[in-house]
């Protein structure tokens, strides 16, 4: 089983007045790569929430975090965030006194920073807040796993068709070497013939370069190395020992490729030319999949 690195998940969970909403997407990429948007009063929860995505493996991760209010409150709930008046105070102040900037309204400024002055029911428990949003973001993880693993499905299903289309060339080729053999054979014994009368070509000197040449044309090395690469491909696909299977896969993918272009480069014949074309074409398909694969 492969796993995809496209995938959705969504969860939400409601913590007194406030419903605390959080959507992920995750696309391909050769790591893992993680965005994370949250509210200014959520920025402190950051680093767990970042911890907690480490086990998506690889992808672009894009996580979206927001709050929304479930009722409105008539009542006054305003009242100073201590913590964060304390953080800039303490900032501003050392820069002041570095600078040696002569200001008394030090305090004034401060009061004026964004979520100084914050509604009293929207500074819960910090330690609350963060276990509310590790287990909505866990929920949201599970759910895009989820979407991963069905996509994967797709994605194998379609890797194994690929499998037999070259499987099927490949042994479609076979069919075609003798009568390759054959046709060189013929065509340079007829050569030999056109040559001028005066000519004298030793025949044994003769049949032991064309059998020389005729090895040096060999595919069947090529052939039992690309049937071996195919096999262990679809050993890979149906390892449950591991998730994580996107770059095995594409080294075998290349390996694939080198064969098939040996097999081209060696075969010196239209027929066999034609399935080595449609190889190549169905090797491109699967090394599209591989990028995705987790």
């Amino acid at each position: 089983m492969v796993y995809s690195m496209t995938g959705f998940g969504a969860a939400t969970s409601k913590y007194n007045h406030l419903v605390y909403k959080i959507e992920m997407r995750s696309l391909n990429s050769k790591s893992l790569d993680i965005n994370i948007k949250l509210p200014n009063e959520l920025k402190f929860h950051e680093g767990e929430l970042r911890n907690l995505l480490n086990d998506l493996i690889r992808g672009k991760v894009d996580v979206m975090v927001n709050i929304e209010e479930t009722s409105i409150s008539n009542e006054n709930n305003s009242q100073i965030n201590t913590h964060l008046l304390l953080q800039y105070y303490n900032e501003l102040n050392s820069f002041i006194e570095e600078h040696q900037i002569q200001n008394h309204q030090i305090l004034n400024t401060i009061l004026g920073f964004p979520h100084i002055i914050a509604d009293n029911s929207s500074l819960q428990d910090t330690k609350a807040i963060g276990n509310i949003l590790s287990e909505t973001i866990k929920s949201a993880i599970l759910l895009l796993v989820e979407h991963r693993k069905t996509e994967g499905l797709s994605q194998e299903q379609d890797l194994e068709d690929k499998l037999k289309n070259i499987a099927s060339f490949l042994s479609q080729i076979s069919i075609y070497e003798p009568l390759r053999i054959n046709r060189i054979r013929e065509r340079y014994e007829n050569e030999l013939k056109n040559l001028s009368q005066d000519i004298k070509a030793d025949s044994g000197r003769l049949e032991m370069e064309l059998i020389f040449y005729i090895e040096k044309l060999d595919i069947n090395e090529e052939k039992v190395r690309l049937s071996s690469h195919i096999e262990y491909f679809r050993e890979i696909l149906k390892d449950t020992s591991t998730i994580e299977k996107g770059k095995k896969l594409g080294f075998i993918a290349q390996e694939m490729g080198r064969e098939i272009n040996t097999i081209g480069s060696k075969a010196n014949d239209a027929d066999i030319q034609k399935f080595v074309i449609l190889m190549k074409d169905d090797l491109e398909k699967i090394k599209e999949q591989v990028n995705n694969i987790l």
